[in-house]
C-alpha cells in the first residue's frame, strides 16, 4: 500500500491547466512563457516540503496558490470556486485574493503594505507563497532595470522577509540568502535601441528612464505586431554613453517620422489610442534620451 503523497498531482495539474489558459501568451520580463514563472514559484514550494514539513492539505493549498497567484492580477480570469474545482478551493480563492495587489491604491508601496496585511490574516501555507514568489524573482534582474529599480526591489524583499519569515523557516532563510547576494550595483548607465544604422540612447540614471523605456519597447512591439512596422530591431545595455561610435543618435522625431510612414499619428484620422497613450509617456520622458 502506498503511503500518502506529499501533495496531490491531480490538484497540481488542474491548477496549472487553469493558470496556463488564463495567462495565455503572457511573457516574463525575460521573454519566456509565463508558465516558467508560475512553475518556478510552485517548484520552490514543492522543494520546501522535504525541508520543512507541512501537512497534506496545507501543501495542496500552497502549491495551488503558487500556480494561480498572478491570475487575478495579470489576466482577465478570476480564481473562484465556480470556475475551478480543487480541494480546499475556498482557502485557495482566499489565498490568491490576498496575494493579489489592490491596484486602486495609489502607490506600489501602499499596495504591497495592503497585500502583506491581508496575507498575515491567511494561513502560513499561503504566506509562504509570497516568500517563494520573491525568491523566484530575485534571480538576476531584467537587463533593462536600473540601479534605482534594483535597489527598490531588494528593499521590498527585506520587508516581505521581515513580515512573513515565520511562515516557513526554510523559505525564509533562502530568501535571506537571495537578498544578501542580490547585485544592485552594476556598470550599466545607458541603454540603446538600435535600427540598422542608428541608435536611440536612454540615460538609465534619469528618474523617468524606466517608464520611457517601457513605453518605447511596448510601442515597438505593438506596431510590429499590428501594423508590420519595425521601429527598432533590438535593445542593449551599455556602460558608456557612446554605444557604437559609428552610429548616429536618434531622438523622438525618428519615432514620429517612422510612425507617420503609415499615418499612425495623422490628426486628420482616428489615431490608435494605444499609440497615442504610449507616445504621451515618451514625450514626458524626452529628456531621458541622449543625443551624442
Amino acid at each position: 500500500m502506498l503511503t500518502q503523497e506529499l501533495y496531490s498531482t491531480k490538484n497540481y495539474k488542474d491548477a496549472l491547466a487553469f493558470a496556463l489558459k488564463a495567462h495565455g501568451e503572457q511573457k516574463t520580463p525575460e521573454g519566456l512563457p509565463y508558465a516558467f514563472h508560475i512553475a518556478s514559484v510552485a517548484n520552490e514550494i514543492i522543494n520546501s516540503l522535504s525541508m520543512y514539513r507541512i501537512n497534506y492539505d496545507e501543501a495542496n493549498i500552497a502549491i495551488a496558490c503558487a500556480l494561480l497567484h498572478d491570475v487575478n492580477e495579470d489576466t482577465q480570469e478570476r480564481v473562484t470556486n465556480h470556475n475551478l474545482s480543487l480541494k480546499n478551493i475556498d482557502k485557495v480563492v482566499s489565498g490568491v485574493e490576498a496575494l493579489t495587489k489592490n491596484e486602486t491604491l495609489l502607490t506600489k508601496q501602499h499596495q504591497m503594505q495592503d497585500s502583506l496585511r491581508r496575507l498575515k490574516l491567511e494561513p502560513k501555507c499561503v504566506q509562504m507563497v509570497k516568500l517563494a514568489d520573491r525568491i523566484t524573482n530575485l534571480a538576476p534582474a531584467p537587463l533593462f532595470w536600473n540601479k534605482t529599480k534594483r535597489k527598490s526591489y531588494v528593499n521590498e524583499a527585506k520587508i516581505i522577509y521581515d513580515e512573513l519569515k515565520d511562515s516557513n523557516p526554510y523559505l525564509a532563510q533562502k530568501l535571506q540568502d537571495k537578498i544578501d547576494n542580490y547585485q544592485v550595483d552594476m556598470k550599466d548607465n545607458y541603454l540603446a535601441f538600435f535600427t540598422k544604422d542608428a541608435q536611440l540612447i536612454l540615460d538609465k540614471n534619469h528618474q523617468k528612464y524606466l517608464k520611457t523605456f517601457k513605453a518605447i519597447n511596448r510601442i515597438n512591439e505593438y506596431v510590429m505586431k499590428k501594423y508590420d512596422l519595425e521601429l527598432f530591431y533590438r535593445w542593449d545595455n551599455k556602460e558608456k554613453l557612446v554605444v557604437k561610435a559609428t552610429l548616429n543618435s536618434l531622438g523622438i522625431d525618428y519615432i514620429v517620422q517612422k510612425l507617420n510612414t503609415k499615418n499612425l499619428l495623422d490628426i486628420n484620422k482616428q489615431i490608435d489610442s494605444k499609440i497615442e497613450r504610449l507616445m504621451g509617456i515618451i514625450y514626458e520622458g524626452e529628456d531621458t534620451i541622449k543625443i551624442v
